[in-house]
């Protein structure tokens, strides 16, 4: 999962890799295994509400009139 918005960026590759980057953070890599468990939960829980909002965008969009 990629989360991109206003210069910054989250991926999520469940039970693999982390990386978020900002143009004022900089860059954080991360192992999953490294992780402490309320981490990755905390982690599955922005990927759940990620989800919602991608459906909810979709509902939105398939709403409107074509252009």
């Amino acid at each position: 999962m990629i989360i991109k918005i206003n210069g910054s960026e989250l991926e999520i590759s469940e039970e693999k890799d982390i990386y978020f980057g900002s143009k004022t953070s900089g860059q954080i890599f991360k192992k999953w295994y490294g992780l402490e468990e309320n981490v990755k939960l905390g982690l599955e829980m922005i990927q759940n509400k990620a989800e919602a909002l991608i459906l909810e965008s979709k509902e939105l969009l398939s709403a409107t009139k074509p252009d």
